[in-house]
């Protein structure tokens, strides 16, 4: 089987959030299964300039009035093959998004996709596609290759990673496509390019289970719900998994000190003392809460802005939070920083090394999001013994088991309601837990960390997909 991953970002080439760790650990686990996999993405400036890639050759597509040139660039990374659609005008760029152009920038890539395939000779059973920034390769594929038997053949998957993000762009860019236009394409007035591969794909997946039934609600569907229900029998929920040799206490060269489940009560202490001395903080027997996140609404913050002093105030957690995004929210953590100096901490900004040092020096692990199409973080967290508070939601509900005081199951602790009051509470039966029930604490962290979150169930929900859609 020939499977070709097509995304806007991958690990470890590019990358702005989970993605790229999807798109960086799933091809290693179908090719662990058989699976002749490769992937393709732009060629970034930031790629590009490593100079790690080797020219493979060369296409042209039609964008507009012009006749745009498509480099083909191909490296390999740990046994996979991948290729770069190369284009100083659309991918030369410090960012990856964010342009004014991006419709036309991802619409030039998704044509250059299917042109590629000729130049490095690889024509997949399956084409994987990755959220909006791919969407309109299944209408492409249908209305400008039906007539060639390499590309009639391909059936094509989309992977709804958020579905907030959709691609809406004015009806404009019509004028550059040269297709004919179908009703598939318009959402609301817009070409909307996850409702065209929505449309157009043979079939769907998200990222967990809870999350695929939350979007075909009008809550978390943000308009499109409708349109999955359209396709409902061809619907998908895969949960997620982490690179379980990447995040692996006993061999991290990031953290302090490496540990395993059968040493991790000292393991986990020795990373708390070195993380509460790198960042000027006492109380080694006081619970440590961390948090690792991109600074949005969708990730809960703004519930613990009303809550946090009354839980300072009135217990002995620390805090340690990472994270950038909205200015409110990064001076929110600025300000807190400044009233409690010796009880919270913030690093405004992301790294990998503190990143790796938050998951395995703190005691619990805060997620409250408001919505978690899969999420990461939490089995990040638990893969280091660190238990996750998390409000029930997509794929934080799939992972994380609640903590039952009376037969001390769980790996961690939840919520359920979106309110404030509701995180509080529970971020008080964390700390009292940790206080006054140590072994019901050590039971849960061994717990969580006996939990398997590799890709290897995951890639083989996808393979047997793939399979039938073959057949």
């Amino acid at each position: 089987m020939r499977v070709l991953i097509c995304a806007s970002e991958g690990a470890p080439y590019a990358k702005t959030g989970g993605l790229a760790d999807v798109v960086g650990a799933l091809p290693k686990a179908l090719q662990a299964n058989g699976v002749d996999v490769r992937v393709i993405m732009p060629y970034y400036k930031k790629i590009k300039d490593k100079n790690l890639a080797q020219y493979k050759g060369y296409a042209y597509v039609r964008i507009g009035a012009s006749t745009e040139y498509v480099g083909v660039f191909e490296a390999v990374h740990e046994n996979v093959i991948y290729y770069f659609i190369d284009s100083d005008r659309y991918f030369g760029r410090d960012g990856f998004y964010g342009y004014g152009d991006d419709g036309e920038r991802f619409a030039f890539f998704d044509f250059a996709v299917l042109e590629a395939m000729k130049v490095v000779g690889f024509f997949p059973d399956i084409l994987h596609l990755n959220d909006w920034q791919t969407g309109l390769i299944p209408y492409i594929l249908k209305n400008n290759y039906y007539a060639y038997f390499e590309y009639n053949r391909i059936k094509t998957v989309f992977s709804i990673h958020n579905i907030q993000y959709q691609g809406n762009f004015p009806m404009d860019l019509m004028n550059i496509l040269f297709m004919p236009y179908y009703n598939s394409l318009e959402f609301m007035g817009d070409i909307n390019f996850m409702k065209t591969a929505i449309i157009e794909s043979n079939a769907i997946t998200t990222v967990s289970p809870t999350y695929k039934n939350e979007v075909l609600t009008d809550q978390y569907g943000y308009y499109l719900n409708n349109i999955l229900g359209l396709r409902y029998f061809d619907f998908y929920g895969i949960l997620n998994g982490i690179d379980v040799n990447k995040y692996n206490p006993e061999t991290d060269k990031l953290i302090y000190k490496n540990y395993s489940i059968k040493n991790v009560t000292t393991g986990k202490k020795a990373n708390k003392e070195a993380l509460l001395k790198e960042f000027g903080l006492t109380g080694i027997d006081a619970p440590l809460f961390g948090l690792v996140s991109r600074l949005v609404d969708q990730k809960g913050i703004d519930l613990l802005e009303p809550i946090i002093d009354e839980v300072i105030n009135y217990s002995n957690a620390n805090f340690i939070l990472m994270g950038s995004g909205d200015s409110k929210y990064e001076n929110f953590f600025r300000s807190l920083e400044s009233k409690y100096p010796n009880r919270f901490k913030a690093y405004i900004g992301y790294s990998d090394p503190i990143a790796q040092k938050i998951y395995a020096g703190c005691d619990i692990f805060l997620m409250p999001s408001k919505f978690e199409p899969c999420g990461l973080g939490q089995m990040i967290a638990m893969r280091y013994g660190t238990l996750p508070l998390v409000r029930e939601t997509g794929g934080l509900k799939d992972t994380v088991i609640p903590y039952n005081q009376y037969t001390g199951e769980g790996t961690g602790f939840t919520f359920t309601n979106f309110i404030p009051n509701d995180l509080k509470e529970v971020m008080f039966l964390a700390v009292n837990v940790y206080n006054n029930n140590k072994l019901a604490f050590k039971k849960m962290v061994k717990q969580a960390m006996e939990k398997d979150f590799s890709w290897d169930q995951s890639a083989l929900s996808y393979i047997d997909l793939y399979n039938r859609l073959i057949k």
